[in-house]
């Protein structure tokens, strides 16, 4: 399912899609339709890529270098941290 929030560790290719397993056609359609309600926000893949390269790794200390082990590029990258620092004032609220 498309879901933004799924950025698995070992597997960048498959960033912004999820797995999901039911045990029947019924229950299936009913996490189909959770996942259809949610919408797909692009800023939060990216702040999940971002976040993956950063956690395990070593600190980026550019956008340069951030956008080179990304694959982003830097406005993205800005409008990646922008959705990260909002929802967080959100949350923290």
């Amino acid at each position: 399912m498309a879901d933004s929030s799924a950025v698995r560790p070992d597997d960048p290719l498959h960033d912004g899609v999820r797995r999901v397993t039911a045990c029947c056609e019924a229950h299936l359609e009913v996490v189909r339709a959770a996942y259809r309600q949610r919408p797909f926000v692009q800023e939060e893949l990216w702040a999940g890529k971002i976040d993956r390269l950063l956690t395990p790794g070593r600190p980026v200390l550019t956008l340069r270098e951030l956008a080179c082990r990304t694959g982003l590029d830097e406005p993205d990258i800005r409008r990646a941290i922008a959705w990260h620092n909002e929802r967080r004032r959100r949350m923290d609220a």
